[in-house]
């Protein structure tokens, strides 16, 4: 399945609309395949703007946090770059499409394993992966000139800081619970950094020497499934676990950037409905065009002297039976339609015969003989004459009703 398109409305609407302007990332975003790392049974969902369950407790956050960290990493095409938490990989394939170089530790050798199989295959072979702590960073590789963490630490970790290039850039959630800022640290000398404050985020904790400990209450604590989290109807299915972000509520923006979550939920909303009511209308018309007598190709119009069997969607020169049931009455019985709708149709021929014809109010009135002993049944041969909506007035005896059809060419 092609999802270039479902890739490209993704870029626009979660990422540009909502301040994401760098070139490089937004490239990235637009070539590698998100749906390639995400867990199977999930690629439908791989583009909605929510982090999906990747297993061993993990996730994949939603492509406008990752998207956010990349930009204010300010990776640039000649850099050697490290992110700590690889997960399903996917934002260090993103990394891989922009810098040099990228080293990618994850604790998860399960996850990690999978991660390397996934970038061979995509031919993505400037990804390096390792198993191991991350908030010990990768002294051999080092120094970065960026270091993307996927995790909240209590503060940021020296190592992390020390492994960092001269004009390097470290971006890091830190903090607990609901209190998270993140963070982005620039090494300015060989023991000066500065600190830019980026926001309030929501991300489960690191796990590590330098972080915080596996017995975490936030890291052994359940967490709401994702379905709590999702951006609207048609969103992905219920999943259990937590990940490197956490999925009960929306990380709230930086400063400066607009949230167009809303808006968004309420014009896929009226898409979707709008979608829904386009294929029922075109199933409808199928349905009638495919032959009289289909179920949507005819109604019944009852009224207290009868009923008229109605041709509600029509066929272009092609006939069509109207057909009028009489009670049995001992008074000849009369059948009126207006003469506007029978310029619509031409008349081919009346079966029984009537017994004579009038015009009143406008309406053609066909007048059939007295039956006392059963109902009568009188058949109108139609033809077509017109295409398009037509409203017809149509009477039994002295009781009126109004009727429309829709006649396709």
């Amino acid at each position: 399945m092609d999802m270039t398109r479902i890739r490209d409305h993704m870029v626009e609407h979660q990422l540009t609309r909502r301040g994401i302007d760098d070139r490089s990332v937004i490239e990235a975003m637009r070539t590698v395949p998100r749906e390639k790392f995400v867990a199977p049974g999930f690629e439908d969902f791989a583009y909605e703007d929510a982090p999906l369950s990747i297993g061993d407790g993990q996730t994949i956050s939603q492509p406008f946090i990752v998207a956010l960290m990349l930009e204010k990493a300010g990776l640039k095409a000649g850099d050697k770059a490290l992110e700590v938490g690889t997960g399903s990989g996917y934002a260090s394939a993103l990394m891989s499409r922009i810098v040099r170089q990228v080293y990618s530790i994850e604790r998860h050798e399960r996850l990690a394993l999978q991660a390397r199989d996934r970038f061979g295959t995509l031919g993505y072979h400037n990804i390096e992966v390792r198993v191991g702590d991350g908030s010990k960073g990768w002294p051999d590789a080092a120094p970065f000139d960026a270091i993307v963490v996927s995790a909240a630490a209590p503060e940021v970790p020296s190592a992390l800081k020390e492994q960092l290039n001269l004009g390097g850039r470290l971006i890091i959630p830190v903090g607990r619970g609901q209190e998270q800022r993140l963070k982005r640290v620039t090494r300015t000398g060989p023991a000066a950094f500065e600190e830019d404050d980026l926001g309030g985020v929501v991300f489960v904790p690191l796990i590590g020497e330098d972080a915080w400990t596996a017995a975490h209450p936030m890291y052994t604590a359940t967490v709401p499934s994702p379905g709590t989290f999702a951006a609207g109807p048609g969103s992905q299915p219920r999943v259990q676990g937590a990940g490197m972000e956490t999925t009960n509520r929306l990380p709230a923006l930086p400063e400066g950037v607009l949230d167009h979550t809303e808006f968004q939920q309420r014009f896929w909303a009226l898409q979707r409905l709008s979608w829904i009511m386009f294929t029922l209308l075109l199933a409808i018309c199928l349905l009638g065009l495919l032959g009289r007598g289909g179920p949507f190709s005819r109604q019944t119009l009852m009224l207290s002297d009868g009923s008229v069997d109605f041709p509600v969607i029509s066929r272009w020169n092609t006939p069509e039976d109207m057909t009028v049931n009489f009670l049995a009455s001992s008074e000849d019985r009369v059948f009126t339609i207006d003469a506007a709708f029978l310029r619509t149709f031409s008349v081919q021929g009346i079966d029984p015969p009537q017994k004579a014809t009038f015009a009143r109010d406008g309406r053609i009135g066909y007048v059939f003989p007295a039956d006392p002993a059963e109902p009568t049944q009188i058949v109108f041969r139609l033809q077509t004459q017109q295409p398009g909506a037509r409203r017809a007035t149509i009477g039994l005896g002295e009781e009126v009703r109004t009727q429309f059809t829709f006649i396709f060419p």
